[in-house]
C-alpha cells in the first residue's frame, strides 16, 4: 500500500481475520502515518461458508426409501462402473473400425 501522506511504500504491521473479513493494517515507516484496508471476505470465512453448504447439500438428499422415490433398476451382475467401462470400449471400438 502507498502512503497518502508522502507517497511512500507502506508495511503491514497487523492482518486480522477474526471478524470474517480481512482487514489489514499499514504503516508508513518514513512519515509514521498509519492507514488500515478491508480486502474482502477472509479465506477461512469463503471456505467454512462453502463446507456448511455442502454439508446442508448432503442432509437434503433424499434417501432411496423415501415414498415417491424410485430406486434405479439394478442389473444383477453387473457394477454401473463396468456398464461404463463396456460402453466406453464400444466407442473406441467403433472409432478404430472407422480409421480402417
Amino acid at each position: 500500500m502507498t502512503c497518502s501522506k508522502c507517497g511512500a511504500t507502506m508495511d503491514m504491521v497487523e492482518k486480522d481475520t477474526s471478524s470474517g473479513r480481512d482487514i489489514r493494517e499499514y504503516k508508513c515507516s518514513k512519515c509514521g502515518y498509519s492507514d488500515w484496508e478491508d480486502r474482502g471476505t477472509a479465506l477461512w470465512q469463503i471456505l467454512h461458508d462453502a463446507r456448511e453448504s455442502d454439508e446442508a447439500a448432503k442432509t437434503n438428499v433424499a434417501p432411496v426409501s423415501s415414498p415417491g422415490v424410485q430406486p434405479s433398476p439394478w442389473e444383477p451382475g453387473r457394477s454401473p462402473a463396468s456398464s461404463l467401462w463396456d460402453r466406453l470400449l464400444a466407442l473406441l471400438a467403433h472409432f478404430h473400425k472407422r480409421k480402417q
